[in-house]
Formats: C-alpha cells, sequence, structure tokens
C-alpha cells in the first residue's frame, strides 16, 4: 500500500491516505509531464515547489534517456562500419602480410570491443532511467492527489459559501423589490392625496421647498 503522507513543501499538514498500490500501478498513469491533462490541472492553482521539483527530475531523466537512445543508435552503426572495414582489409593483412592492414584491422577490432562493453551499459542504465522515471512519476502523484484534493476540497467550500452568499442575495433583492414597489405605491397615493387636497399650485410650491 502507498501511503499519502507526505508534506507538500510545507504546504500540507500531515494526514494518512492509503491507496492500493496495485490499483495505482496499474491504473494506466502515463508519464505525467507528458500528459496534456496535466498542466490544465494548475490552470488555476500554482504549482507547488515540490511538484516542480519533480518536474525537473522526471525532464532530466527523459533527456539522459534521449542522449542514450541516440548513443547506442549511434555506435550501433559505427559498430557495423568498423565490422565492415575488418572484412575488407582481412585479405590484406593475411595473404598480402600488409602491416598497415593489420594495425587497422587492430584499432576497429579494439573499437567493437569498446562498443561491445559500452552496449549492456547503456541498456541497463535506460532500465534504471524507467525505473526512475516511473518512481519519481509515481511520487509526484502522491503529492499531487494530496494538494490538488485539498485545494478540490478549498474551492467546493468556496463554491458552498458563495451560492449562499448567492442565495441570499437574491432574498435580499426581492425584499428590497419589494419594500420599493410598497414605497412607490405609498408615495404616489400620498401625492395624490395631498394634491386633491391643496390643489397643483400648492404642491408645486411643497415640492420647490423640499427639492
Amino acid at each position: 500500500m502507498i501511503n499519502f503522507g507526505r508534506i507538500i513543501d510545507g504546504i500540507l499538514p500531515r494526514k494518512k491516505f492509503v491507496l492500493d498500490e496495485y490499483a495505482l500501478r496499474n491504473a494506466g498513469i502515463n508519464i505525467l509531464i507528458q500528459d496534456e491533462r496535466w498542466e490544465r490541472l494548475f490552470s488555476s492553482v500554482k504549482k507547488p515547489a515540490a511538484i516542480v521539483k519533480a518536474e525537473g527530475a522526471i525532464h532530466a531523466f527523459l533527456d539522459e534517456k534521449t542522449r542514450l537512445n541516440m548513443e547506442k543508435n549511434m555506435i550501433a552503426a559505427e559498430k557495423q562500419v568498423k565490422l565492415n572495414r575488418i572484412v575488407e582489409l582481412t585479405d590484406k593483412a593475411v595473404n598480402e602480410n600488409d602491416e598497415a592492414a593489420r594495425t587497422e584491422i587492430d584499432a576497429c577490432e579494439a573499437r567493437v570491443r569498446e562498443i561491445n562493453e559500452r552496449d549492456p551499459q547503456i541498456e541497463q542504465r535506460d532500465e534504471e532511467l524507467d525505473n526512475e522515471i516511473k518512481a519519481a512519476n509515481l511520487a509526484m502523484l502522491e503529492d499531487a492527489a494530496l494538494f490538488l484534493y485539498r485545494y478540490m476540497k478549498k474551492s467546493q467550500a468556496r463554491v458552498s459559501e458563495l451560492s449562499t452568499q448567492i442565495s441570499n442575495m437574491r432574498e435580499t433583492l426581492k425584499e428590497r423589490i419589494s419594500e420599493r414597489e410598497e414605497l412607490d405605491a405609498s408615495v404616489n397615493e400620498t401625492y395624490q392625496f395631498l394634491h386633491g387636497l391643496f390643489g397643483a399650485k400648492q404642491i408645486e410650491s411643497l415640492d420647490d421647498h423640499y427639492t
């Protein structure tokens, strides 16, 4: 079982959250930094320093894998060139006793031996990098799960708070509209009553006085 109990750059409180390791490792998780959904998860929240650092480590591993693959292809091609050259020079070295040919053959054979030694080293390092990438990817996923889940819960709480505020505002707005309509009706009724009592000229005088 994997324990999601990390502290992310001092942001998250220590707490236990256990996820089934088999389910996690068999969930078809891609390398996160190569998944377009990964960046969208952080579109509205800044990545913690721990996740940024983990991304950098994974990028470095991937870059090394690329360099190893290029080297593997280059030395494979070079090895074939050296082997072909050995075949070309063998007749001169053996049948014509050509010293220069023998010297070049020795150099080619030495280089082939070097390549033969280097090739399994590349294969081993490439396998190590695969394991390191997988481990770093899962560790980063652990950090992201805690951080994003906490952010999601905080956002949900804020959504609930805003919903309550909006609902209250609607009720307040209804009350204000009702109050306005009542006051407006009272004003009109009062104006008509006073106008009927005192006439237009006196009402105009009152309007001027209280304006």
